[in-house]
C-alpha cells in the first residue's frame, strides 16, 4: 500500500511531458503561457460567481451556479497541472484530478438537464411587465377613490364646525337666558324680605313661579337634548348619505365597462378556439411549413401560446365575475332604494359590509392579516331596514379592525402566532320572535370608564381628525330606537370586545305589542 501511494505522488518511470516538446523553448512557452491565462481565467469566474450568489439571494436555484464553480475550479486545477509534468511527470495524479473533473462536470450535466423545466417555467419579462402594468392601474384607480372620499370627508368636517359654531351660539344664548332667571329669582327673594307682611301671598307666587320656571328648565333641557340627537343624526345622515352616492357612483361606473368585458369573453374565447382549430388544421394538412414558417413558429412559441391562450381567457372570465361580485356588494350596502321597512337578509348585509372592508382585512405593511370567523344559524327573513342596519355592522366592524390595528397591541400579536388578529360573527335564532348578532375581535380590552360612555354622542378615544364619536351613538340609536332592540358590549382583560346585537324578527308586531302595553 505504501509503495502505491509513493507512486502516487512521485514521477516513477516516467519521463516529464515537455520530453514530448523536445523542450524547444517557443512550444514549451506556449503550453505554459496559455495554460496559465486559462487557469487564471477559471480561477477568477468562480468568485465572480461567488459574488453573484451572495448578492442575489432571491434566485431560485443559485446551487447550481455554486457547482459550476466547482466545476471551473476543478478544470483550472486539471491546467495546473498541466504546467506542472512539463516538468513532473506525476501522471497518477494528474489523471485522479481530471476523474474528479469529469464527475463534476457529469454531475453537473445531469443537474442541469433536470433543472431545464423548471428555468424555463420562469416569467418572462413580458409577463412581468403585463403584470405592472395592472397594478399600476389598479394604484390609479385606488388613487382617484382615495381622493373622491377625502374630498366627501373634508366637506363633512366643514359642515360639523359650521354646525358646531350653531350649537355653540344658542349655548350662549341658553346661559344668558339662566344668569337672567337666576337674577330674577335674587330680586325677589330679596323682595320677600322686604315684605313680610305679605309673606303667605308671595310665597304661593314664588311657588307658582318655580314650578313655571321648572317647568321651561325641563323643556329647555329636553329641547337642548333633542337638539343634540338632531345634530347627530343629521351629521351622520349626511355621512352615510354621501358615503351611500359614493359607492353606488362607483358600483354603476364600474359596472358598465365590466358588463362589456364579459359580455365579449364568450366570443373572444370562440374565437380563440376557431383559430386554434385552424391552426392544428394547418397542421395536420401541411406537416411540413416553409423554413420561415417554421422559424415563426419557433419564435412565438406556438405551442405555449395554443395551451396557454385558453388559460388567459378563463382568468379574464374569472376577474370579471369577481368584480361582478364587489358591484353587487356595493350595491347592496348602499341600498338607495331600502330607505323603508322591509324584509332582509341579515347575513347578506353581514357579507357585503365584509367585502367593503376586505382591504383593510388584508395584510398590509406591519400589521398582520386579520382573520374573520363566520358561524351563521339558521335565521329568516326579519323586517327592519337594511340601510341602517348595514351602517350598524360597517361602525362596529370598522371599531374592531381599528382596535386590532393599535401599533401596541398589533406588535403583540405578531410576537404569538397562536394568537393572530381576529373577528369572529355570529348568528343565532333567540326564539320565534327575536335573533341574536354577536361581533367579537381579541383585541385590547375596554375600560370599565369606557363602557359607560361608550354609546353617547361625541365621545371616542380615537386621535383628534381619526373620529368624531357618533358611529355607536347612532348605531345604539339605531338599534334600540329605529328596531326596538338592544345593542350592548362587553369586554374582560386578554378577552378583547364584543358586541351583542338583539332585534325582534317582526318589526310591526313589536310596535303593536307596545301600543297595547
Amino acid at each position: 500500500m505504501q509503495e502505491m501511494w509513493k507512486n502516487f505522488f512521485t514521477s516513477g518511470p516516467f519521463i516529464p511531458h515537455g520530453h514530448c516538446y523536445l523542450w524547444h523553448t517557443p512550444l514549451v512557452w506556449l503550453h505554459l503561457t496559455s495554460d496559465s491565462i486559462i487557469a487564471l481565467a477559471y480561477f477568477s469566474i468562480p468568485i465572480t460567481l461567488v459574488y453573484f450568489i451572495s448578492k442575489r439571494e432571491d434566485l431560485p436555484f443559485n446551487w447550481i451556479f455554486a457547482l459550476f464553480g466547482a466545476f471551473i475550479v476543478a478544470c483550472g486545477i486539471t491546467h495546473i497541472f498541466e504546467l506542472w509534468t512539463l516538468w513532473h511527470p506525476t501522471y497518477w495524479l494528474s489523471g485522479i484530478m481530471k476523474a474528479i473533473t469529469a464527475l463534476i462536470s457529469f454531475a453537473t450535466a445531469i443537474l442541469l438537464v433536470d433543472l431545464m423545466p423548471q428555468a424555463l417555467a420562469l416569467p418572462s419579462p413580458a409577463q412581468l411587465e403585463s403584470a405592472n402594468r395592472l397594478l399600476e392601474s389598479e394604484i390609479v384607480e385606488r388613487q382617484l377613490a382615495e381622493a373622491a372620499l377625502q374630498k366627501a370627508k373634508e366637506e363633512l368636517e366643514i359642515r360639523v364646525e359650521e354646525r358646531t359654531a350653531e350649537l355653540k351660539f344658542q349655548t350662549q344664548q341658553l346661559e344668558l337666558a339662566n344668569r337672567l332667571l337666576e337674577s330674577e329669582i335674587v330680586e325677589r327673594q330679596l323682595a320677600e324680605a322686604a315684605l313680610q307682611k305679605a309673606k303667605e301671598e308671595l310665597e304661593i307666587r314664588v311657588e307658582e313661579r318655580t314650578a313655571e320656571l321648572k317647568s321651561q328648565t325641563q323643556q329647555l333641557e329636553q329641547a337642548l337634548s333633542e337638539l343634540k340627537q338632531t345634530q347627530s343624526n343629521l351629521i351622520h345622515s349626511e355621512k352615510m348619505s354621501s358615503l351611500g352616492q359614493l359607492v353606488a357612483g362607483i358600483a354603476h361606473e364600474i359596472n358598465n365597462p365590466i358588463n362589456f368585458i364579459y359580455g365579449n369573453v364568450t366570443p373572444a374565447r370562440q374565437y380563440a378556439n376557431s383559430l386554434l382549430e385552424l391552426v392544428n388544421l394547418y397542421q395536420e394538412q401541411y406537416p411540413n411549413p416553409l423554413p420561415v414558417v417554421q422559424e415563426k413558429i419557433k419564435y412565438v412559441d406556438l405551442d405555449f401560446i395554443i395551451s396557454d391562450l385558453p388559460k388567459i381567457l378563463t382568468s379574464i372570465n374569472n376577474g370579471a365575475e369577481r368584480i361582478f361580485g364587489i358591484v353587487k356588494s356595493l350595491r347592496i350596502f348602499s341600498r338607495h332604494d331600502e330607505a323603508e321597512m322591509k324584509l332582509a337578509d341579515i347575513h347578506e348585509g353581514i357579507d357585503s359590509t365584509l367585502m367593503i372592508l376586505q382591504s383593510r382585512l388584508n395584510a398590509n405593511p406591519g400589521l398582520a392579516k386579520i382573520q374573520v370567523i363566520k358561524e351563521y344559524g339558521n335565521l329568516p327573513q326579519i323586517e327592519c331596514y337594511p340601510g341602517q342596519l348595514n351602517q350598524v355592522f360597517m361602525n362596529i366592524l370598522a371599531n374592531a379592525i381599528d382596535a386590532l390595528e393599535d401599533d401596541s397591541h398589533s406588535e403583540a400579536i405578531a410576537a404569538n402566532e397562536a394568537n393572530r388578529p381576529l373577528i369572529k360573527i355570529s348568528t343565532k335564532l333567540l326564539d320565534s320572535e327575536a335573533v341574536e348578532i354577536r361581533i367579537s375581535n381579541n383585541g385590547p380590552e375596554i375600560t370599565e370608564a369606557v363602557l359607560n360612555q361608550l354609546f353617547n354622542p361625541f365621545f371616542t378615544t380615537k386621535p383628534v381628525g381619526k373620529g368624531i364619536g357618533l358611529g355607536l351613538s347612532i348605531g345604539y340609536q339605531i338599534i334600540t330606537a329605529r328596531h326596538k332592540g338592544e345593542l350592548q358590549c362587553i369586554s374582560a382583560p386578554g378577552q378583547g370586545a364584543e358586541f351583542i346585537i338583539k332585534i325582534p324578527i317582526s318589526l310591526q308586531e313589536c310596535f303593536k305589542n307596545l301600543q297595547k302595553t
